[in-house]
Parts: C-alpha cells; sequence; structure tokens
C-alpha cells in the first residue's frame, strides 16, 4: 500500500473511524473509498484535499507525521484562542465536554 493509504488507515484508526464513517464524513459512497483502497495507488491531489476535509485536517498534517511541525487551520486556531481566555477551571469543564462528546460517540477520550 502506499504511504498515503497507510496513513489514511492510522489517522482513521486514531479516531476510531472506519472506512464506511470516513465515506460518510466525506459525503461519498461507501464504494468509493473501498475502491481507492483496492487499487492501492496514490490518491489524487482533490481526493486527498477531500479527506483531509473529512478528517479535519490539513495537507500539512496529513504529511507531517513526526510531530515537529503542528499546522492549524483557522477554525482551530479560533478555537485555541478561546480557550486560552478560559479560567483554569473552565479549561477543565471544556476538555471534560469534548471527553464526553468522544464517549458518546464511541470513541476513545484524549
Amino acid at each position: 500500500m502506499s504511504f498515503e493509504l497507510d496513513r489514511i488507515e492510522e489517522l482513521c484508526r486514531d479516531r476510531g473511524w472506519s472506512r464506511y464513517r470516513l465515506a460518510k464524513e466525506m459525503n461519498v459512497s461507501p464504494n468509493s473509498i473501498g475502491n481507492l483502497f483496492r487499487r492501492t495507488s496514490v490518491p489524487s491531489v482533490p481526493t486527498l484535499r477531500h479527506i483531509c476535509r473529512a478528517l479535519g485536517i490539513t495537507i500539512s498534517q496529513f504529511y507531517g507525521t513526526d510531530g515537529l511541525t503542528v499546522t492549524v487551520t483557522e477554525q482551530q486556531k479560533g478555537f485555541l484562542e478561546m480557550f486560552n481566555r478560559l479560567s483554569p477551571g473552565d479549561k477543565q469543564k471544556v476538555e471534560g465536554y469534548i471527553e464526553g462528546l468522544l464517549a458518546k460517540d464511541g470513541e476513545s477520550g484524549l
């Protein structure tokens, strides 16, 4: 399999997503995702952009696996700015809320 397909699998696994869930998040048929993996070729740039949008990451984050360089989207930057203005107690509440949302969806906590 290509690096890109392995990385898609890794990112889905990290989120507790199946290929079916990825297809739903992308608003494409599950067969489209299945075909992508059956061909085992490198996905096109537009396809990778679509996958990254569904995963909530940038192309830079997709390829940045070393953890040293992190690029955040404008939405993520806005959340971080708001989070940084919260009191320590409110930050704990936000973290608990997010963990609750993830647990509700059957995903593992932070």
